[in-house]
């Protein structure tokens, strides 16, 4: 019975193996990131004033044309007759990124997309924010800097904030958002199509912005446009 036994194991595991196959679904479903590209513009976020910008060629050449993008500029507002022009407070840039059919021709690590635009000594590291509705998010955090110019050979300093948002799923890093990606392709039978959320700003002491003061800054404007943007009830 032994080599009759020892026998019949490669095939009971091929029918297992096919069994799985046959179980898992056959069509992959694209599904949407749970966040509205719909950013807040003017003052219509409490003690802030935005402005929609465009994406770059530069950015649209690189990345795959189902693609797509929505980018507001915003600046810190106290006044009623705010205007963003008159305004010297600095910018901070807020983007989403909506990955199409072909996650790695769309959305990309960002420690590597950061350096092809300028940005170096990049330095990563996990944050959380406390949101204006109470919930308290992951993120990554990276700070780096860009030269000014080639004649004066300084740099401005950047902080960046950023999460992977999917259908019902926020992810803080890659790695994260990867795992997630395979699990419901491969389980589930679903596309999902995520978003890459990021907000950043510039510090400089001869500007006189210091880097506490750009980081407050980012971490406020975070957990006031998140709770307007997110589906909680996907979460």
């Amino acid at each position: 019975m032994k080599p009759l036994f020892r026998a019949l194991i490669p095939a009971a595991v091929m029918l297992a193996m096919l069994g799985v196959i046959l179980a898992l679904p056959q069509k992959d479903v694209l599904v949407e990131a749970s966040i509205s590209p719909d950013m807040p513009t003017g003052t219509a976020l409490a003690g802030w004033y935005g402005r929609k910008t465009q994406e770059t060629e530069a950015e649209r050449s690189i990345l795959a044309a189902d693609t797509k993008f929505s980018k507001v500029n915003y600046r810190a507002a106290s006044l009623d007759d705010f205007s963003y022009r008159d305004s010297h407070a600095p910018i901070i840039d807020a983007s989403i990124v909506f990955s199409g059919q072909d996650m790695n021709a769309s959305i990309h690590r960002p420690e590597l997309c950061l350096p092809a635009q300028g940005f170096r000594n990049l330095t990563g590291r996990p944050a959380t924010i406390e949101l204006a509705n109470g919930k308290t998010l992951a993120f990554t955090r990276l700070s780096s800097e860009r030269p000014r110019s080639e004649k004066r050979g300084d740099s401005l300093h950047f902080i960046h904030y950023y999460v992977f948002v999917g259908k019902g799923h926020i992810k803080s890093t890659h790695l994260q958002r990867v795992m997630q990606d395979m699990y419901d392709r491969l389980f589930t039978g679903t596309v999902e199509r995520w978003a890459y959320f990021q907000v950043g700003t510039y510090w400089a002491e001869d500007i006189g912005i210091s880097e506490e003061e750009a980081d407050r800054n980012v971490r406020r404007l975070i957990s006031s446009l998140l709770p307007r943007i997110i589906m909680w009830e996907d979460m």
